[in-house]
């Protein structure tokens, strides 16, 4: 018998390991060192605004163990929204159990289920094969598109 694993909406009380696996994820992904404050602080605006963004975590034994977070992109070519896949994280110990896999589905069952939803994206490091073989087994294709970004 495998896992048992509940995927939920994230809520308030959650953010203080929403906040810890993201610095987690700066960390292993990028090697930044986020200001915990900070990313605390932007952690429950959005858990208090879903016009912000929606976080989604999996549940082992009463444990959040993994994360994932969406935020919108209006598409007018395709008049309906993007979901963008951002912060996810599960933890070491979790991995390679099929934690990301039923948060990805969640998030995808909604987009297949709601007409007003035209897709779902995410970006990964260039460097990341793992992730982006992850991603491919899912169902999912490299866009073509590069992004850039300005940071302030």
């Amino acid at each position: 018998m495998g896992i048992k694993m509940k995927i939920r909406k994230a809520t308030i009380g959650d953010t203080d390991i929403i906040a810890e696996y993201n610095y987690r994820l700066a960390k292993e992904t990028e090697n930044k060192m986020l200001d915990k404050a900070v990313l605390k602080a932007g952690v429950g605006k959005l858990l208090e605004d879903e016009n912000k963004g929606v976080y989604y975590v999996c549940e082992i034994d009463g444990k959040v163990v993994g994360q994932i977070m969406y935020t919108y992109e209006w598409s007018d070519w395709r008049n309906g929204l993007f979901l963008w896949i951002q912060s996810v994280y599960v933890d070491a110990g979790f991995r390679k159990q099929g934690v990301f896999k039923a948060l990805y589905n969640a998030i995808k069952v909604m987009c297949d289920n709601s007409e007003g939803i035209a897709g779902l994206r995410l970006y990964v490091e260039k460097e990341n094969d793992d992730a982006q073989r992850t991603y491919e087994a899912l169902g999912m294709k490299a866009s073509g598109y590069l992004i850039y970004e300005y940071e302030k």
